[in-house]
């Protein structure tokens, strides 16, 4: 284990080798993938998610790995239960060396037309999940310290996207908290990665909640879900570039041609990239 005040850097992949991760929304899609490439480079698994079925298959194909794998049916945006979940991961001899706060869910629509129940329900989700996770994850790397936390953002993190207000506040929250989680806690030895992908394929927008104005609406959202799933990036090998993204103490991580066209695009003309949106959102009006 590291010492206090060491700033984390470079590992090998030995460094996986008999350690702990946890990671949240594992049951299927990036999660899954991540939790897979974990294993396959030595980790024994918490594998949390609301389905508990899909816990159960993910709990197979992880100790096939050759590793252990524990399940917990959590819902993330529960203050009370990642609480208790931390309390119980961390209180034994083992403990936890790699947090990936990866579940999200999504809402369509323009913000007037979304309800307000459903801004919530993704707010909790998708940010206070990963907040509920760096909060009460973090005093224990950091006593120890050393450890690694991955928050998964998005493209949406960094780039306005037609019709994704909702997900597009999270998502930036998110960067923004892991920007400053990453100043603070290096400064105990704890590593801090973000990652933004573009088109991962999996189901995320057949299970979206979503608030149309106009058939335009709804039939490029199905469209946009349907590309996700049937070209997106195989969730393995997402799971595998993350893992050699922590091995090499990177902070950003860019998933996809798409996620690094449109970061180069914000950096350069912001201005630009918010009014190509607009433009968008116009024509599906």
């Amino acid at each position: 284990m590291g010492e206090k005040g060491n700033l984390p850097g470079r590992k090998s992949m030995e460094w996986f080798r008999g350690r702990r991760a946890v990671v949240t929304g594992a049951a299927s899609g990036l999660g899954r993938g991540i939790a897979l490439a974990l294993a396959r480079a030595g980790c024994d698994l918490v594998a949390v998610d609301i389905d508990a079925q899909g816990l159960e298959r993910v709990r197979g194909a992880v100790e096939s790995q050759g590793v252990k794998c524990a399940t917990e049916t959590v819902d993330v945006s529960d203050r009370k239960l990642m609480e208790d979940l931390a309390k119980r991961l961390t209180s034994g001899t083992q403990g936890v060396d790699i947090l990936v706060n990866n579940a999200g869910v999504a809402v369509s629509g323009e913000l007037d037309v979304i309800p307000v129940e459903d801004i919530e329900w993704i707010v909790g989700v998708n940010l206070m999940g990963e907040i509920y996770g760096c909060r009460f994850f973090l005093p224990h790397m950091v006593q120890r310290g050393e450890g690694h936390i991955v928050n998964i953002a998005s493209v949406s993190g960094f780039a306005a996207l037609p019709l994704h207000v909702a997900y597009t506040v999270t998502k930036f929250g998110v960067m923004g908290l892991s920007e400053m989680l990453w100043a603070e806690a290096r400064n105990h030895g704890v590593g801090v990665t973000v990652v933004c992908p573009g088109a991962i394929s999996t189901d995320i927008g057949f299970r979206s909640r979503n608030h149309y104005r106009t058939e335009k609406q709804k039939v490029n959202e199905e469209r946009y879900a349907a590309m996700l799933r049937e070209r997106g990036m195989d969730p393995e090998v997402a799971g595998r570039k993350i893992v050699e993204a922590v091995a090499a103490g990177k902070f950003l991580v860019l998933l996809g041609k798409e996620a690094y066209l449109l970061y180069g695009m914000k950096r350069l003309a912001p201005m630009f990239c918010l009014r190509v949106a607009s433009l968008v959102g116009r024509r599906l009006l």
